[in-house]
């Protein structure tokens, strides 16, 4: 891996051009209105069935409190939204029921505690952060408090209790969850995936945080903290030894939230706002665009392969866009990574995405045909076969794994790669565009993780 290291030289680092190269704004995310306090959103998560989790820094909503005389209070919520920008069916979600049936019932936006004179009060759990845990469950922070919901039912899994104020929790494949402080000076923890602790990544956070990421192998953790003019990487040799602090990377960013795109492997970083300004490192020059989420490839977080820019941005001045004061707090993908949603805190009312903003990413050769999961693999016949200039193929996968469907001439040359990504369990359409290649005979090859799954024949005709 490529760092930039404590002591770097000056180094030029070259932002994306502004706008993204691969990704298009598709509309406002959900297309009404979303109350959110005036203050934007906090947290966005996808769940596997591609419904949208968004969670507001403020109050939003209120409940009676039995040990308060019955009075109502403020509470924050989660709202829970289905691709197509309907609400699911438990949201929004106050409460949190468990589902061994016997913890009792949480309030999810706020608890009765005592004051200094010892009298019974109502205090608020802001919102914090929000991640899909490695099973597509949805880990919310609010305030001290981290809670794993079912991302079925909303029903709660497990819940923990910390000293300091949370932000966005991190996660990695074998479920364990990190969790970073807002505050600096305590330390970055980690619990398993029933929220027990296990350890600590640091003992000490280096500054103000909003989210704390890491890698999908559990080895290495990006301290993405905001007041930083860089982010900090922790790694360790395998999940049984010590993190230590090997350097740091995205110097000139101000990063806020980050994730990792699950098809792609590669992981989005924001990079500043018009309050905590990009491109104030003093020992690098770099020309960043705030309001920004840029994609690194893990083995080389020095260059930028793509951006997703807030919508709401089309004026910048040294960097700094001139048209909102949202600061980029959410990014989360759908499975199959052709979908990105984006947050932002502070957003005003006239920008576009003053609740969360919706992207796809274009030129993507296979699309899912439905969300049934298939309980076979089945490789269609393409057609129109035999077929002039391009096809299509559609193929299913009983399960989520990297699929491959690749094209041979008949003496098994190949010709075409039209799928080689991560893809979940579910229907798939494939084009296979043939210009330039001779009339004949063609092989096309289904493998999922390296197993060679079935083949097909196809002709293609002048």
């Amino acid at each position: 891996m490529r760092l930039s290291l404590l002591l770097a030289v000056l180094v030029l680092a070259a932002a994306v051009p502004a706008s993204a190269q691969d990704w298009q704004f598709a509309n406002v995310f959900p297309p009404d209105t979303l109350e959110t306090d005036g203050n934007g959103m906090h947290g966005i998560a996808v769940d596997p069935e591609g419904k949208v989790w968004m969670q507001t820094f403020g109050a939003t909503d209120s409940v009676a409190v039995a040990e308060l005389g019955g009075d109502f209070f403020p509470v924050r919520v989660i709202s829970v939204f289905n691709a197509d920008g309907t609400p699911a069916s438990f949201s929004p979600v106050r409460f949190v029921d468990y589902a061994d049936g016997t913890t009792p019932r949480d309030t999810l936006g706020g608890f009765v505690t005592r004051n200094a004179a010892n009298e019974l009060i109502w205090e608020g759990r802001s919102g914090r952060g929000l991640r899909a845990d490695s099973d597509g469950n949805i880990l919310v922070s609010q305030f001290t408090t981290l809670f794993k919901l079912d991302y079925e039912t909303g029903q709660g899994l497990a819940r923990v209790d910390v000293p300091e104020t949370l932000t966005q929790a991190g996660v990695d494949n074998m479920g364990n969850v990190y969790l970073a402080p807002v505050v600096p000076g305590t330390p970055i923890r980690i619990y398993d995936t029933d929220l027990n602790f296990l350890g600590n990544v640091s003992e000490a956070s280096s500054n103000f945080s909003r989210s704390i990421t890491a890698s999908p192998d559990g080895l290495t953790v990006y301290e993405t903290a905001f007041e930083n003019t860089f982010t900090i990487i922790h790694q360790r040799a395998d999940i049984f030894s010590e993190f230590d602090s090997v350097g740091v990377a995205f110097r000139g960013m101000r990063t806020e939230s980050a994730a990792f795109n699950p098809a792609t492997g590669n992981l989005w970083v924001s990079s500043g706002n018009p309050l905590n300004l990009p491109n104030q490192d003093a020992t690098v020059e770099t020309s960043w665009l705030s309001n920004t989420w840029y994609e690194f490839s893990p083995d080389d977080l020095e260059t930028p392969l793509d951006s997703i820019r807030w919508a709401g941005c089309e004026n910048y001045i040294a960097g700094v866009c001139q048209d909102t004061p949202a600061r980029p707090r959410g990014i989360a993908f759908t499975t199959d990574g052709t979908v990105a949603y984006v947050a932002a805190f502070s957003a005003d009312d006239i920008s576009p995405g003053s609740n969360a903003e919706k992207f796809i990413r274009m030129g993507v050769a296979v699309e899912p045909t439905g969300t049934a999961v298939p309980e076979q693999v089945a490789l269609g016949q393409n057609y129109p076969n035999p077929f002039r200039g391009s096809t299509q193929i559609d193929f299913d996968l009983p399960e989520t794994g990297h699929a491959a469907l690749r094209v041979y001439d008949v003496r098994g040359r190949e010709v075409a790669v039209l799928v080689d990504e991560v893809l979940s369990a579910r229907s798939y359409s494939a084009q296979f565009n043939a210009e330039g290649l001779a009339s004949g005979v063609y092989v096309y090859v289904l493998s999922l993780d390296g197993r060679q799954l079935s083949t097909n024949r196809m002709m293609l005709i002048e």
